[in-house]
């Protein structure tokens, strides 16, 4: 079979130009967290060092690719402390986790995706998760990649620091110099969404940790410790953590001790709450018409007791469950009347599920598949409109175009489901496969690892080893995306506060467009969204410029009306421009100076122009003591 590569999968003949990054017997290549290095790939680069851009309190991902001489060899890879030119500042060597990757071998690929959406056509190698270990046995001229993560101190200083990477083999080594950019803004602490991925727990290799051990909860706070990191703020709990107990009087009581503890360390993580597994099921197939969603009898007692728990510890909005796994439209009548009691039995616990129907309005949390929500939209809006939650989904499907987290598509993809979230302004989102595999065989086959014959990768994110659960670059694709939501909604917040500051004059502002803008460079439509890795990472540079600039002086933010995005024919085309500027400052739209009757007191300025094809672009400039600043916002004009 021939490879296919697609962009993030680059082979470049591109002449590599430091001297730095070679070594006795071995070079390292600067790469990307967007890109999977394939065995049989020529990496090179044309950059001499590799350069990491992101903000105080982010854990940022980049790759570096090792290219062995003709020896196998053993090698270990290191980072250095990294320095501010003037030397008054460190971010420390411990800030750095250094991983290498490691190849899952795959037979066929993931159904129902175009072969122009693969990384890889199979047979091949797929790299993903990571090996447990410092050092690893290298084959001779075999690319092999390191997975960087740099998680900066919250209270780093904006700048640029200077470090290195090094590998040392027995055989030779080689260093590669990396800058790291520390932005001037802060990633907030909290979530600005919700995320889960069901955990199988306590997972494949450990079934056999009794409950209520020493051993049993510090296998759950590493497991909280490692999704917590990456950036999952609800994990999942079965039902069977309530046992029916006798009394001392002779009664059946069910025992929350087991379960209290559980919730206790997940909160303690910094996790924000806990999804039961279904109450009920289908009676039947759920696409038979004769279908129906049931209450297991055992588990609305279970509920009668978790409720009352709930409700002594105040833990309304962190306990949540499920009734009946995608529910389609022949149970929505006995779903819905199981929904009501539950309901009156627990006000205090959400009910969130996952859904095959638009027939659910009173669900807590609603979780349409990311197709059924394109499909299906009109309904999810006018449900936000009345203030409910909408999450998505994804799973085995959907394929096609859509966006998805399997092995064998790009790790844009899996980054992209999060600026999708932002950009329809949902709520969470939801996957049910973790970390699940076979019972017994190397789980780090695909016959373990696709036991069920699921699209590649579709059970598990993270691996197993011998302490616990690694993750995989997918996963931390994922905790990437989750971070350029971040910054979107970092960029929204601060012009929420401008216009706070501003008051009635900036009653225009929209905090939301110019994120939106900026999204849609990435993501257009549930389905439609960019495939070159360049465009996504030169957006999220742009937002986090952007959110510096509302900390420079000259201040010059800029809203148009209509939108940048905004394709139009030519007609005329009238394009509204308002903005904000430092008071005394200069302005100009497109060359022409704006009046000072058009510029208020507190610096709220406006202007109108006139567009083309030829000039589709409004260009706005402020000049104060002899500083100045541009915004630029393009449009698209057909004739």
């Amino acid at each position: 079979m021939i490879t296919i590569l697609r962009t993030l999968v680059v082979t470049l003949a591109v002449v590599f130009c430091s001297s730095l990054a070679w070594g006795n017997n071995m070079k390292l290549i600067p790469s990307d967290a967007l890109t999977k290095i394939l065995r049989n790939a020529i990496a090179t680069s044309n950059y001499s060092e590799l350069i990491i851009d992101g903000a105080a309190g982010e854990t940022i991902s980049s790759q570096a690719v090792l290219i062995p001489g003709d020896m196998q060899d053993t090698v270990s890879v290191a980072a250095s402390d990294f320095r501010t030119t003037d030397g008054k500042s460190v971010i420390s060597s411990s800030s750095a986790k250094l991983q290498w990757v490691r190849y899952l071998d795959i037979s066929k690929n993931s159904p129902g995706v175009p072969v122009d959406e693969l990384v890889a056509v199979a047979p091949t190698s797929i790299p993903d998760p990571f090996w447990e270990d410092a050092k690893l046995s290298i084959e001779p001229k075999t690319p092999q990649p390191v997975w960087i993560e740099i998680s900066v101190p919250s209270d780093s200083k904006q700048g640029e620091y200077a470090g290195e990477l090094r590998v040392t083999g027995n055989n030779g080594n080689c260093r590669i110099p990396v800058t790291l950019r520390v932005r001037g803004f802060k990633l907030s602490d909290d979530r600005h969404q919700r995320v889960i991925q069901w955990w199988d727990f306590p997972g494949r290799g450990f079934t056999d940790l009794k409950p209520g051990t020493d051993a049993y909860w510090k296998h759950l706070e590493q497991m909280c410790a490692l999704v917590q990191r990456h950036r999952q703020t609800d994990v999942r709990v079965v039902w069977d953590i309530i046992p029916q107990v006798t009394a001392r009087n002779g009664k059946k009581i069910w025992d929350m001790s087991l379960f209290e503890k559980y919730m206790e360390i997940v909160l303690k993580s910094g996790l924000y709450a806990v999804q039961f597994t279904a109450l009920g099921q289908h009676d039947k197939f759920q696409l038979d018409q004769d279908s129906r969603v049931i209450g297991h009898d055992y588990n609305l007692g279970r509920l009668g007791a978790l409720q009352k728990l709930v409700k002594k510890r105040g833990w309304k909005g962190r306990v949540f469950i499920s009734l009946a796994d995608e529910p389609f439209i022949y149970g929505e009548k006995s779903y819905n009347e199981l929904l009501k009691q539950v309901h009156k039995m627990a006000p205090d616990i959400g009910v969130i599920e996952a859904v095959e129907n638009d027939g659910f309005p009173d669900l807590d949390i609603s979780v349409p598949k990311l197709s059924h929500l394109n499909l299906w939209w009109p309904h999810y809006q006018e449900l936000k409109r009345q203030g409910k939650k909408i999450w998505f989904y994804t799973c085995c499907h959907p394929q096609g175009r859509y966006p998805n987290r399997f092995l064998d598509q790009t790790l844009l993809s899996a980054r992209e489901l999060h600026w999708i979230q932002y950009f329809y302004g949902l709520d969470g989102y939801l996957h049910w496969g973790l970390n699940w595999f076979a019972a017994k065989g190397d789980p780090y086959t695909e016959a373990v690892a696709n036991e069920w014959g699921l699209p590649q990768g579709d059970a598990q994110v993270a691996y197993p080893v011998k302490d616990g659960f690694i993750g995989s670059m997918r996963l931390s694709a994922m905790r990437d995306g989750l971070q350029d939501y971040e910054y979107l909604w970092t960029l929204e917040n601060r012009l929420g506060e401008l216009k706070k500051h501003i008051g009635d004059d900036a009653k225009w502002l929209d905090p939301r467009q110019r994120p939106l803008e900026l999204c849609h460079r990435v993501v257009q439509s549930f389905y439609d969204h960019t495939r070159d890795p360049k465009v996504l990472m030169n957006t999220r540079a742009t937002i986090a410029d952007e959110i510096d600039a509302l900390d420079t002086m000259p201040l010059l933010y800029v809203q148009t009306s209509p939108p940048e995005t905004t394709v139009t024919p030519e007609g005329p085309i009238l394009i509204n421009v308002r903005g904000i500027v430092t008071p005394g400052a200069k302005i100009t739209i497109n060359s022409t100076p704006v009046i000072p009757a058009n510029i208020t007191k507190t610096g709220c300025f406006i202007g109108c122009v006139f567009l083309t094809e030829k000039e589709n672009e409004v260009v706005v400039t402020a000049e104060l003591n002899g500083v100045t600043r541009t915004c630029k916002r393009v449009f698209v004009v057909k004739n």
